[in-house]
């Protein structure tokens, strides 16, 4: 076994949890979460999951309920399940039809 095969992170369905999360890899959460998260890959809060956190990663991905902050270094992505209150900072936004969302949206600032 290799490092990555422990790098990733998985808060299950039905499983409340709250503090801080720090992993290596990517972050997943189905369950419900209070706290602060920092990824170095993805944090994916699934359709049924409620999480509220200040969120750093690489990228974003809400399906589920997301009150909070996020400063990720890629793209935030609303699916059409998402129910966000939150500020965010990334390179872009997609968001798909049927997200509510209140809050902003700010573009990473990048020296070129």
């Amino acid at each position: 076994m290799n490092k990555r095969d422990f790098s990733d992170c998985v808060i299950g369905e039905g499983v409340v949890a709250e503090g801080k999360i720090d992993a290596p890899g990517m972050v997943r959460i189905d369950g419900a979460f209070s706290g602060d998260i920092i990824s170095g890959a993805s944090v994916i809060i699934s359709k049924d999951a409620v999480v509220h956190a200040h969120i750093r990663a690489r990228d974003l991905v809400v399906a589920g309920v997301f009150g909070g902050t996020a400063v990720v270094r890629h793209e935030v992505r609303y699916t059409g399940t998402a129910r966000v209150q939150a500020d965010c900072t990334g390179d872009f936004l997609v968001m798909e039809s049927g997200a509510l969302v209140k809050g902003r949206f700010s573009r990473n600032n990048r020296v070129q």
